[in-house]
């Protein structure tokens, strides 16, 4: 008896594995993960915030930036000394020191300015208007305030950049309530260079 109870069982176990088999749902859930997956029409690309509505660069700006990456090509800051002074006012540095002392004593120090300047020329501009002057601003994130800085007002990929940019040390001074402190650089919208400045 106990012989036909467990016959029966394998037989109905046997029957209910072929029973699954039969019903193969691969096809099925494929075509659900097909549908829950967008086409790359569909997907939503992560842009920079200021690139949907970023204003386009003033001919004198463009023109400007173009100039100083050219010069920046020559990887000789002597040569970034040359173009800086053809401006009266430009500001390298808060102290007194000269634009080649300050930008030399930085690349005697590790921190390469004609690397960073490059860097920061590929990034996404800001712009400030200041009323009489409006100030085209690299990267994006100098022209923002501590505030709007702050991580929770960030995107992802925005926090990723800058952390790339300044570092942790950095990323911890705009948490302290400091301004950007990373290399930025600012081009009057008449074309005037009017600084390229690094917080120590």
């Amino acid at each position: 008896m106990g012989r036909i109870k467990t016959l029966k069982q394998a037989v109905l176990f046997s029957a209910l594995m072929a029973m699954i088999a039969s019903c193969d749902l691969s096809d099925e859930i494929d075509e659900r993960r097909a549908e829950a997956t967008p086409t790359p029409a569909e997907e939503i690309t992560e842009l920079p915030e200021e690139s949907s509505d970023m204003e386009a660069l003033p001919e004198a700006v463009a023109a400007k930036r173009d100039e100083i990456l050219s010069v920046l090509e020559r990887d000789s800051v002597r040569q970034m000394v040359y173009l800086a002074d053809d401006y009266e006012d430009f500001r390298s540095n808060y102290g007194d020191l000269s634009h080649y002392e300050h930008w030399y004593i930085l690349r005697r120090a590790g921190i390469d300015p004609v690397a960073a300047t490059q860097q920061i020329l590929n990034e996404p501009y800001g712009v400030k208007d200041f009323g009489v002057e409006i100030y085209y601003i690299w990267p994006a994130f100098a022209a923002r305030t501590p505030e709007e800085l702050s991580n929770d007002r960030l995107t992802f990929s925005e926090r990723a950049r800058l952390l790339d940019l300044i570092g942790e040390d950095g990323i911890a001074r705009l948490a302290a309530g400091e301004s950007y402190p990373g290399f930025r650089l600012a081009i009057r919208q008449d074309g005037t260079w009017v600084y390229l400045l690094q917080d120590n």
